[in-house]
């Protein structure tokens, strides 16, 4: 199993044993994903399955009272009608229970161990901004570069309003950390060498794009060689996110 669906609570068979199933074949693959230092999207995911099975357990009584019930009779002094709950709703209920019971606890402790896993290779992370940064810092360019290597990894970010249009872009926000919306697109990749420093990258970059004439410039430079699109990218937008919100 790849994903595990938002709905995967109330979706298809309602039985412990098959929810049982799915919850441990997810969490499988999220496993060996986190083993091979691939964080994103299922951290992102693993945080909304658990939030959602504590909000459903909060909730419970509300959802209760929602089902239909049965009457039963008038109460002499009060003069109201009595109801009791359906028994196959008290079925269901129940098994949800269950449910939440076995995957709850499962969640919690992977969404720990990958989030211990985020501060750990994030301590292996630096940011530098490249050159003077304008007043307005919500738009322009992360340098993604690993320390052994000599190649570098160019995008456009944004963090202002979802309208934005850039001549030559389509994008939409890929912000897979759970925290403020930011919008990344690729733009090259290139190999370090000399007289081509981050300054001339930015430079550059300027003379192809001057829609953009004073960019808010970052290179987050990894120690360890990490999966670009799974690791790198979100937690280097992450680190961008902090610094312009700062």
């Amino acid at each position: 199993m790849k994903k595990l669906q938002k709905d995967w609570l109330t979706q298809g068979l309602i039985d412990l044993e098959y929810k049982k199933f799915v919850v441990l074949a997810y969490l499988q693959n999220v496993q060996q994903h986190f083993s091979d230092k691939k964080l994103y999207p299922d951290l992102t995911e693993l945080r909304d399955h658990y939030e959602t099975g504590l909000r459903f357990r909060n909730r419970k009584g509300t959802l209760s009272a929602s089902f239909p019930k049965d009457a039963t009779g008038i109460d002499p002094e009060s003069l109201t009608v009595r109801y009791q709950p359906r028994q196959e709703d008290d079925e269901y209920l129940s098994e949800i229970d269950s449910i939440i019971d076995f995957a709850l606890p499962r969640f919690g402790q992977a969404l720990t161990k990958g989030q211990q896993m985020a501060d750990e290779l994030a301590a292996h992370l630096t940011l530098t901004p490249i050159g003077m940064l304008p007043l307005r810092r919500d738009e322009g360019y992360i340098f993604l570069h690993w320390t052994a290597h000599s190649q570098t990894h160019i995008y456009y970010f944004n963090l202002s309003w979802t309208g934005l249009t850039i001549p030559g872009f389509t994008f939409t926000n890929t912000s897979q950390t759970g925290s403020q919306p930011i919008r990344t697109r690729y733009i090259d990749s290139v190999r370090k060498g000399i007289g081509l420093t981050y300054e001339t990258l930015k430079l550059d970059l300027i003379r192809r794009r001057p829609y953009l004439p004073n960019p808010a410039t970052f290179m987050v430079e990894s120690k360890r060689r990490l999966p670009l699109e799974e690791t790198l990218l979100p937690m280097a937008e992450r680190l961008v996110e902090r610094q312009v919100l700062e």
